[in-house]
């Protein structure tokens, strides 16, 4: 091992961080390699690093952009949407990995325009960079040897992380094979909502949270907290799913789901506040629900049913369901009791809305 070519290179102290040079050495990593990592303030983590990323960095944003056909603008503002940045114009950035991928968003510009290709990367971006931390939380509490705060040793977090890292093109596979049958559900969703060729889509929203979540927060440790809403989610994911809806998003205590009808909705609404494994985690979940016309773009609903059931979920007692009178003519057989009008943010007028007792008696719902 040459340390003199290592420190000329700018690797500090390598007679001291000779086992962890010999790992990466071990490796295949040349001197240059080891460098560029220890600018980066990252020896360590140059053997995980290397997993994670889409290839070398090769191309700048004007190679790009001359390769795509396109200006340098307009690829650093499709890299923006999807929440990345770069260092520089002028700085090697790209791989050809995701020059490939960007050609695959021009190519989506011509079948659905301008306007759908972006909205598609700036969902794209939102849910990898959620995806991201997810994985980057679990993992540091999984495995606190990736860092360096914890081993205060180089070669044993170096080792650690790229243990870790090697779960990355897994994940990628696992991620395409999800994606496709995700696909596959949501093409039968909308096969079940859409009436013309816009994006409205007729359907049920609803909303459930944790009753005194703030309360929670405040007396609960980290640990508690982070174990009660793992809770929530699953509980609120195996019921949802059971009863034919889709998830549309968590929004900290909170969840906003869609089902394809009046039926499935509240019984999704019911089944969740009423659950029993929610009850013995001491979970008080209450329901909003409203039903009509929403707009489905990017991957979320808007409109007036989406602004009620959220309005509605906010007012609702503890175990208690509450559903607008749109989804109440709906459910003809369903008991409900009607509640005095109430005044909801937003709305000019006393809404009208109904508390939910449960499904029709001695009634099998769809599956």
């Amino acid at each position: 091992m040459d340390f003199e070519a290592l420190e000329a290179a700018g690797i500090a102290n390598p007679r001291e961080r000779a086992d962890l040079i010999k790992y990466l050495d071990d490796l295949g990593f040349t001197i240059e390699e080891m460098a560029e990592a220890e600018q980066r303030g990252r020896l360590f983590g140059l053997a995980g690093d290397v997993l994670q990323w889409s290839g070398r960095p090769i191309y700048t944003l004007a190679d790009a952009a001359e390769k795509l056909g396109l200006s340098t603008d307009e690829v650093a503002h499709a890299w923006a949407l999807l929440g990345l940045t770069v260092a520089g114009s002028d700085v090697p950035a790209l791989s050809q990995a995701d020059i490939d991928g960007l050609a695959t968003w021009v190519a989506l510009t011509t079948v659905v325009g301008e306007d759908g290709a972006n909205g598609l990367l700036r969902v794209l971006g939102a849910a990898m960079s959620r995806l991201a931390e997810a994985e980057s939380t679990m993992i540091r509490a999984g495995m606190p040897d990736i860092q360096m705060t914890h081993t205060n040793d180089e070669l044993a977090t170096a080792q650690a992380y790229r243990a870790v890292a090697e779960f990355v093109p897994r994940l990628g596979a696992l991620i395409d094979v999800v994606h496709r049958h995700h696909l596959a559900s949501a093409r039968t969703h909308f096969e079940g909502v859409i009436r013309d060729t816009s994006a409205s889509v007729v359907c049920g929203i609803g909303f459930a949270d944790l009753s005194g979540f703030t309360l929670l927060t405040q007396s609960l440790s980290p640990t508690e907290l982070q174990m009660l809403l793992n809770e929530f989610g699953a509980t609120v994911s195996d019921v949802v799913h059971a009863d034919g809806g889709r998830v549309v998003k968590f929004i900290g205590d909170a969840v906003m789901w869609v089902s394809s009808s009046a039926d499935r909705l509240a019984k999704a609404g019911v089944d969740l506040v009423n659950h029993p494994r929610a009850r013995e985690e001491g979970l008080q979940v209450r329901a909003g629900l409203a039903y009509g016309t929403a707009l489905a773009i990017n991957g979320d609903y808007f409109g007036n049913p989406v602004n009620l059931a959220a309005r509605l979920v906010a007012v609702a007692e503890p175990e208690q369901v509450l559903i607008d009178a749109a989804l109440q003519a709906q459910l003809p057989d369903w008991p409900a009791v009607v509640q005095s009008p109430l005044t909801l943010k937003g709305f000019d007028a006393p809404v009208t809305a109904f508390r939910l007792l449960g499904p029709p008696p001695e009634t099998t719902l769809p599956s």
